[in-house]
This record gives structure tokens, sequence and C-alpha cells, in this order.
């Protein structure tokens, strides 16, 4: 819940804010780190695996308001009542965990949880690649091979295939970082409603 912490300590309303992770111990051992509580951390959490429809079914973009009340946070054990609601979506260093296939079906199931008004955003970062294809990575010593975006198949993805073209403006950029002396290729990217 790092992120979602930081939003909030930089003034977002935490009662606004929903975080999801496989692991739900995750949530659990940053009350540890932070010195927190799910009483004086009002973030809410969904734990559970994001491919499982139950948890989050892919449904389409919304094209319109729901005009009806937004669902109380604290009290959801799924996603699926925020589609079409949700105004910003931070997903960084999760799509390259995935095949290719994967990646575009976790991309149309956030797409739906994305509200139609213009401006609402998804973003990120994760690995990626001036060509698309398997990227080797190495980590801990491991050397891991993981499908990655180029920025023009990142972009094409989200821009006609996962939206309608032209419903979304999407900006993506390739960067290598160096860090502890390795070099890592990052894709950075946003998805906004027009």
């Amino acid at each position: 819940g790092g992120d979602i912490r930081e939003v909030v300590y930089d003034g977002f309303p935490a009662a606004k804010t929903i975080g999801t992770d496989l692991h739900p111990e995750f949530w659990n051992l940053g009350h540890k780190l932070y010195n927190t509580s799910p009483g004086t951390s009002p973030a809410h959490f969904v734990g559970g695996d994001a491919f499982k429809p139950e948890i989050l079914a892919v449904a389409p973009p919304s094209t319109r308001t729901t005009g009806t009340p937004s669902p109380d946070l604290s009290n959801l054990t799924s996603l699926n009542p925020l589609h079409g609601r949700v105004s910003v979506i931070h997903a960084t260093t999760f799509f390259h965990l995935f095949e290719e296939d994967r990646q575009l079906h976790m991309a149309r199931a956030l797409a739906g949880l994305l509200s139609p008004e213009p401006g609402s955003i998804i973003f990120g970062g994760h690995t990626g690649a001036q060509e698309k294809g398997i990227v080797n990575q190495v980590f801990g010593g491991l050397e891991i091979g993981m499908f990655a975006h180029s920025p023009e198949s990142w972009i094409a993805m989200w821009d006609g295939e996962v939206f309608e073209k032209g419903m979304v403006k999407v900006e993506a950029e390739f960067r290598e970082v160096i860090s502890s002396g390795e070099r890592y290729p990052l894709l950075l990217w946003s998805v906004t409603r027009l």
C-alpha cells in the first residue's frame, strides 16, 4: 500500500482510495511497516486474483456516467461495483508479470473500471522494449524472460483494441535506467479518456 499512502500524503482523500493485490497479507504487512491500522489508515483494500471475474470482470468501457451513488468502498470484496466509476488507476510494475494475451485481458478489465469523464486516467510503468517481444531481465541473479510492449504496440493496444479508436489519448515512452549497475528497460505510460 505504499503508493496509496503516498497519494493520501500528497492530499488525495484517503476515504476515496482502494488498493488491490493478489496477496492480502501484503496490505497487513504495510500496516506493520507504516505503524498503522485499518482504523488509522482509511484507505480501502480488496484482496484477490484480478483475473478471476468475481474480483474483476471484464466490462466494456463506459460511455456515460451511471447517475447512481458510488458504492461504499469499505464494504467491497470485489472491484466490479466500481465499473465506470474510477477516475485514476495506477498500475506500476504489474503488466510485465503476464504474457501478451493476459496483458490485453487486464487492460480490458481496467478499462471497464475507468470513468467516462474526460481526464480519467490509467497510468504506470513496467518492463518495456524498443520492439515488442520477450525481454530477459535479471532479478536477484535469476534471468527471467517476460513479454514487453514497445511504445507503439502499447499505444495500439489501448487506442483501438481496448478502447475504440479516438476514445483515449495514450502516451508511452521507452527508457533505459541503470540501478545498481543493472540496465532496466522501462515503458512509462498513460491512458487518458477524451
